[in-house]
């Protein structure tokens, strides 16, 4: 049973950061937007700064995610255990990496040039992710649409769709997997024996 409760509260974990991350990841977006836009009219100190906002965000977005990871990984561990823990440390890491080469950029130890290709490369692993437990999740069944909504999260603008459906369908398993106590199981009250 304490297994079930651990799983539970992984799962709600999971699914709350999800959510948190459908209002993060547009407002990154739009920063992203603003930045390209004022390079676009010559504005470079805006676009600067638009571009610094998108950078923490990516930070906070990449923070929230590695508890979805785990979520996942608790959702999918049972029915594909060698694929969801493959899955596990991909995400991990790569989540891990995006949040160090982000945070060097923020706090100018790091060149936009400098940070460009490693990004990339763990933005573009971070996709492989998407796929392999949206893959995951559709081949058990408990993720719907898994595939479908991996390549949506992949293309990034469709990444705050993906965590807010993620994100209720963890709370959803989490609600499942939380077990009932009823009268007969709950612990007596000692105070109420007097």
């Amino acid at each position: 049973m304490t297994a079930r409760i651990e799983s539970a509260g992984a799962l709600r974990l999971g699914g709350f950061a999800a959510l948190a991350n459908a209002v993060v990841a547009p407002i990154g977006l739009l920063f992203l937007v603003a930045m390209f836009a004022a390079f676009g009219a010559g504005a470079r100190s805006q676009g600067l700064a638009f571009g610094w906002v998108n950078d923490v965000l990516a930070v906070v977005s990449a923070l929230l995610t590695l508890p979805v990871v785990v979520a996942v990984h608790r959702l999918l561990g049972a029915d594909a255990p060698t694929a969801s823990r493959l899955a596990l440390g991909l995400g991990a890491g790569t989540n891990l990496a995006i949040v160090v080469l982000q945070s060097l950029l923020v706090i100018g130890a790091l060149t936009s040039e400098q940070e460009i290709g490693p990004v990339v490369i763990a933005f573009l692993l971070l996709v492989v992710w998407f796929l392999l437990t949206g893959y995951l999740g559709s081949s058990t069944g408990l993720l719907p649409h898994g595939v479908r909504m991996g390549v949506l999260a992949a293309t990034y603008i469709g990444y705050p769709i993906w965590a807010f459906w993620l994100g209720r369908h963890l709370l959803r398993a989490a609600a499942q997997a939380t077990p009932e106590v009823s009268e007969s199981t709950r612990p007596a009250n000692p105070r109420s024996a007097t």
